[in-house]
């Protein structure tokens, strides 16, 4: 698989895993921005696989949801 689709399927794992671990905590983009000392509009647009995280970042929104980082990066059934 050539790294730009690679690339691009790891952002949309990590986009889907975000928002499913945000969504089940009840959670608006805001909080998690809040927990994350993120902002809203940065969180959306990793939502939506428009922008890419670095590992800080990972680590930053892992332990708001206060789990492992390689939860995010994780892939999920379902």
């Amino acid at each position: 698989m050539p790294d730009d689709i690679y690339a691009r399927e790891l952002r949309k794992r990590v986009a889907a895993n975000i928002k499913r671990l945000r969504i089940d905590r009840g959670w608006a983009q805001e909080t998690l921005g809040e927990h994350a000392g993120l902002s809203q509009v940065y969180l959306s647009r990793v939502e939506n696989g428009r922008a890419a995280c670095s590992v800080d970042t990972l680590a930053s929104i892992a332990r708001a949801f206060g789990v492992d980082p390689t939860v995010l990066v994780a892939a999920h059934s379902g």
